[in-house]
């Protein structure tokens, strides 16, 4: 009996070391792992009547400007404001000769997303389109914690009451709509989706890649 006993012993912590081996091995896999890198990037296919979405989206900037940046976004997104910081990176370089198109693509997937698309249109009555989409991005991590009104204070809306009321509307702003229907037709299937001078990328381009883009266009979109 005692022999039997003693093998039980040895038998159960060889199992214990075996099961602590894997343990470690399973560990040292997920942290050992490579980060994934940014997917190889595919060159722009050319969308032949992009200019229809200039009269969707929402210009920020100069209207005249030769280079268009037309963006399918959603304010929750956080590839979308990763995108903004580049296309602002992107415009210091080209000052007024770069203006952003913005197209709301709210994703249901994001519970706030189509409430800041809402205080973005609210906010755009009062001719604080600009400032408050720059807020919400920055301020992302704050959605669904500070409150709208909030949000338009710092974005210097200032009928905040009528700001308010706005924003309580239960309608889709039709802004919302033609970007969600532009969307579909374009074929959009997640946020960003980047049209550059009619070039769409397939994934968000870095600013080399904006303009590598311009440089080889010279600027001009085709016809």
């Amino acid at each position: 009996m005692k022999a039997a006993g003693l093998l039980d012993r040895v038998a159960s912590a060889g199992l214990t070391i075996a099961a602590l081996a894997v343990a470690v091995s399973v560990v040292h896999r997920e942290f050992a792992a490579p980060v994934p890198s940014r997917p190889a990037a595919r060159a722009p296919a050319f969308v032949a009547n992009w200019k229809d979405l200039l009269s969707i989206g929402i210009p920020i900037g100069d209207t005249a400007a030769p280079i268009k940046v037309v963006e399918f976004a959603d304010f929750e997104c956080p590839f979308c404001r990763r995108a903004d910081s580049v296309y602002h990176e992107f415009q210091k370089e080209h000052g007024a000769g770069a203006e952003l198109v913005f197209v709301h693509f709210p994703l249901s997937m994001h519970r706030f997303a189509l409430p800041a698309a809402r205080a973005a249109d609210c906010a755009m009555a009062q001719g604080r389109f600009a400032r408050m989409h720059d807020l919400l991005y920055a301020k992302q991590d704050s959605l669904g914690l500070k409150s709208w009104t909030g949000f338009a204070s710092d974005a210097g809306v200032k009928d905040t009451v009528a700001f308010a009321a706005c924003v309580r509307q239960s309608k889709i702003p039709l802004d919302v709509q033609l970007g969600l229907s532009a969307g579909r037709r374009f074929d959009v299937d997640g946020t960003p989706t980047v049209i550059v001078n009619g070039w769409r990328f397939a994934v968000p381009p870095t600013v080399a890649e904006l303009d590598s883009l311009v440089t080889a266009t010279h600027g001009a979109s085709r016809e």
